[in-house]
């Protein structure tokens, strides 16, 4: 099991490469929404807002209102994700990693990973 260190680390890393996502991906995602991350196994939660292409600083625990995102993954899965060691489709689909947002917003993830 990764540290809650680590996480933290590999979810602030995963925040800057997707600021390096070609802007027209980055263009496909709603101009505003709310995501959160999880990892059950640490009792983990984390949140940022996606503002205009651009995803805000990282704040620990849930936030005040529903997301419009949510993103759970064991902290040995987000790591492997983040190290290219796993494949997010197959990850997705073995139900490694789950993810609660609307069809919408599904798809225009798809497009963007």
């Amino acid at each position: 099991m990764a540290t809650v260190e680590e996480v933290e680390a590999t979810l602030h890393e995963l925040i800057s490469r997707l600021e390096r996502v070609d802007p027209s991906y980055r263009a496909m995602m709603p101009s505003r929404r709310t995501i959160q991350a999880e990892c059950p196994d640490l009792e983990l939660v984390y949140h940022a807002f996606w503002r205009d292409g651009k995803l805000s600083e990282l704040h620990q625990g849930a936030p005040e209102r529903r997301p419009d995102i949510r993103v759970r993954v064991d902290s040995d899965d987000l790591m492997a994700l983040a190290n290219q060691d796993a494949e997010f489709r197959r990850a997705v689909n073995d139900g490694r990693v789950r993810i609660d947002a609307s069809m919408t917003d599904l798809l225009r993830l798809r497009a963007v990973l």
